[in-house]
């Protein structure tokens, strides 16, 4: 009798205040995200909770388009992560009339871009949900992104009655007045500079969609812990490895190159279409090539400190050399890390015996 009521005086309190939270010595559940100075994970988003998530998310691309696919990405996971068309339909219409309405009345952004933005926050959350986000797959996503945006602001300077041309070299213009009383040097440098920005001004408009691309991850990412969605096993970014239709594409991007030297009645168009392209696949074999620098990395034990300051000094010589680049573009080609290329992994079931 003494040992049963030693047991049951032994017995945790029921009390609601505890109930959930882990016991001292046992761990969180896997993906939960730990309060500080707590041991109780936080809680996922209700419905309605990630529904005012997406209603803020819309509102910021009203604001400032550029990071509200981050917003959007998360909004998205939370609201729709685990739901089906209906949830998503909600997530869309949560999204885009809180960003048309900002843009309109606050005219802090234009429309058509606050829009944009939220459709690129869901499309890219639900690819990284939905596991189907390929390198191949990515760099399609942000060439039609850079494509939309480009056709937009193109459209937008039309109805002013100008282009995105004519607005790049009054900017130019401008630049080049200043110097007018520079030394020589200085404006033959200019002159360089004029040359190459004249041939690859539209790559910053994929640079733009690479930059709302990767924060749509990011979103979708931290929504996923915060929802504890299980997203299926991933292939980590040392593996990153492009299709090798891109080097295709780079081919294309030189040849366009050569024919404006070749061809001068269509010379800025090829200089233009050339340059444009290969400015695009920079970021695209750049990535490629930190891919190939954190394998090395990782292969060799380089972390902490050391590894960021490799990490350093490597995108300092791809912004004056290229080196991640031309790095990138060998990997494609020649296979640095060995990977098996054209093979089709597959996961079978232990039960099945087949």
């Amino acid at each position: 009798m003494n040992d049963q009521a030693d047991n049951k005086a032994r017995q945790p309190s029921r009390t609601p205040g505890n109930v959930g939270e882990p016991r001292r010595g046992e761990e969180a559940p896997k993906g939960a995200i730990m309060l500080s100075g707590r041991g109780m994970p936080l809680e996922p988003l209700t419905f309605w909770k990630a529904l005012a998530w997406c209603v803020a998310a819309g509102a910021c691309a009203g604001l400032s388009p550029f990071i509200a696919p981050l917003f959007a990405g998360f909004g998205y996971a939370a609201l729709a992560g685990r739901g089906g068309m209906r949830e998503r339909a909600i997530c869309a219409i949560s999204l885009i009339v809180p960003a048309v309405a900002c843009a309109l009345f606050l005219r802090t952004a234009g429309v058509e871009d606050a829009v944009l933005s939220c459709i690129v926050g869901m499309v890219g959350a639900h690819l990284y949900l939905r596991n189907r986000l390929t390198p191949g797959i990515a760099c399609i996503c942000v060439a039609v992104i850079g494509l939309v945006l480009l056709a937009v602001s193109e459209l937008s300077a039309r109805m002013a009655g100008t282009s995105l041309a004519a607005l790049a070299a009054e900017v130019l213009d401008g630049y080049q007045q200043a110097l007018g009383s520079a030394s020589i040097e200085a404006r033959m440098v200019f002159d360089q500079l004029r040359t190459l920005f004249d041939a690859i001004w539209p790559t910053a408009f994929f640079i733009i969609a690479f930059a709302e691309f990767l924060l749509s991850l990011g979103g979708a990412l931290i929504g996923a812990l915060r929802q504890r969605i299980d997203a299926g096993e991933r292939v980590p970014f040392q593996q990153f490895d492009l299709p090798l239709w891109v080097v295709g594409l780079l081919i294309a991007g030189i040849v366009m190159l050569a024919l404006s030297a070749a061809l001068p009645a269509f010379a800025a168009a090829f200089m233009l279409a050339g340059g444009t392209l290969l400015g695009t696949l920079r970021l695209a074999f750049a990535t490629q090539g930190y891919a190939v620098l954190s394998w090395f990395a990782r292969k060799r034990g380089w972390r902490g400190l050391i590894g960021l300051v490799i990490t350093a000094f490597a995108l300092y010589l791809e912004l004056n050399m290229f080196v991640l680049t031309i790095v990138g573009v060998l990997d494609v080609w020649i296979n640095l890390r060995h990977l098996s290329r054209g093979v089709r992994v597959t996961v079978q079931d232990p039960s099945d015996k087949r």
